[in-house]
């Protein structure tokens, strides 16, 4: 029995001994253990009003004679408001002795309202140190940080701007047009439209249209498309060159800062036909009748004019005139003329139009070249159709031929 206790006691003693021996070794360690090298990296690939997309990358440095561990590693992030933003968990493992690990992830954090340029974060874990893989000892790790994005959003890039603009279609209250206007943002951030008006003017000077303001987002990294619709007044018809010019400005108000660019273009706006605008498929109908009869002192020609306005926009008919010619081979000779009235037509309304012309009858007798008779009478009548108030026009002509044979066997 004496044996058994002697034995007892002296394993007690022996690993009294042992634990007094590992422990003075361990800490030995812990005493010359070196805390680990913690670089925190934070890049913002987006912003937007709702949204960050970022990268954190968090790289620790092992300066220690032995490998070191790290468990729950987790960054934390609140706003200066004291609100939650960031809690992202990254898997810990074993750092090699002199050699560095990164633990890197790709995250999104959502936002509403003006977020600010400032997030208060920390780093927090365990890192700790295995003896023999037996005994174990950790140490909390716990780092504040501030990141400031005030830097980031200093270089701002000015925003791109492509315009290209044409002429629809006329309507009763004018010309009608459509515009694109691209924005290549080349900032990671977004932008926004402000403000931005257009002007449309002739080579000139002269304002023929302006439009409301034209708001919107302008997205991180690409080209956002703005597209409207506009119109302006009937003299943008007269113009030779017509320039669209856009101005306004380009803002940033994200993260607590707010800036504003200046942005301005100008696009050249081709002036239309308006034969190609009034008519597309159809055609302005114009009809000759005719009427002739014998009196005392001359041929009475009667001759009716018939127009249709196919489009949708009121037109005029202006300086028209009657001619008669007599026709011999390449040979013309006239013989009478007559202006006609001119003649307001209605959209898609039809109207008549009619003069007399008396031909004595020496004229007639007389009207051919080198003989009596021409081989043809042609009644031709020429003139002009336009938009009211509008200068550019479409000049039209249509003859009609009449064999002299008809009248005189």
């Amino acid at each position: 029995m004496e044996s058994k206790i002697r034995i007892g006691v002296l394993l007690l003693v022996v690993l009294i001994i042992i634990n007094v021996v590992i422990g003075g070794v361990f800490v030995f360690f812990i005493q010359d253990i070196k805390e680990p090298d913690i670089d925190v990296e934070f890049n913002l690939m987006k912003v937007t009003a709702d949204e960050m997309r970022f990268t954190a990358v968090i790289s620790i440095g092992n300066d220690n004679q032995y490998d070191l561990v790290i468990k729950n590693l987790n960054l934390t992030g609140v706003t200066p408001e004291g609100h939650s933003i960031l809690d992202i968990q990254f898997t810990g493992g074993t750092i090699p002795a002199k050699q560095k690990r990164m633990f890197a992830t790709n995250d999104t954090v959502s936002f509403a309202g003006n977020f600010s340029s400032k997030i208060y974060g920390s780093i927090q874990g365990i890192f700790g140190v295995n003896i023999l893989g037996v005994f174990e000892k950790t140490i909390p790790l716990h780092i504040n940080i501030t990141a400031s994005f005030q830097d980031l959003l200093k270089n701002i890039a000015p925003p791109t701007i492509d315009i290209s603009a044409e002429v629809t279609d006329l309507t009763e209250q004018g010309v009608l047009f459509h515009a694109i206007i691209g924005v290549h943002n080349p900032n990671f951030f977004e932008m926004f439209l402000e403000d931005f008006t257009v002007r449309v003017q002739t080579e000139n000077g002269t304002s023929v249209g302006s439009f409301s303001s034209i708001r919107g987002r302008i997205v991180p990294n690409a080209t956002s498309q703005f597209h409207f619709n506009g119109s302006l007044l009937f003299d943008a018809l007269n113009a030779k060159i017509l320039t669209l010019q856009l101005t306004g400005n380009a803002g940033v108000h994200l993260m607590g800062i707010n800036a504003s660019i200046p942005l301005s273009a100008t696009a050249q706006l081709i002036v239309p036909d308006i034969r190609q605008l009034l008519f597309h498929n159809e055609t302005l109908g114009i009809t000759i009748s005719l009427d002739i009869k014998l009196r005392l002192r001359g041929v009475l020609t009667t001759i009716g004019l018939t127009l249709y306005n196919p489009s949708t926009i009121p037109l005029q008919a202006n300086d028209l005139l009657c001619s008669i010619y007599g026709f011999t081979g390449e040979h013309e000779k006239v013989i009478a003329q007559k202006p006609m009235e001119a003649s307001t037509l209605g959209s898609e309304q039809q109207d008549f139009l009619e003069t007399q012309i008396l031909i004595p009858y020496l004229k007639v007798f007389t009207a051919g070249t080198r003989k009596i008779f021409p081989d043809w009478f042609v009644i031709r009548i020429q003139g002009n159709f336009s938009i009211a108030g509008v200068g550019q026009s479409i000049p039209v002509s249509i003859d009609a031929t009449i064999s002299p044979h008809l009248f005189f066997p």
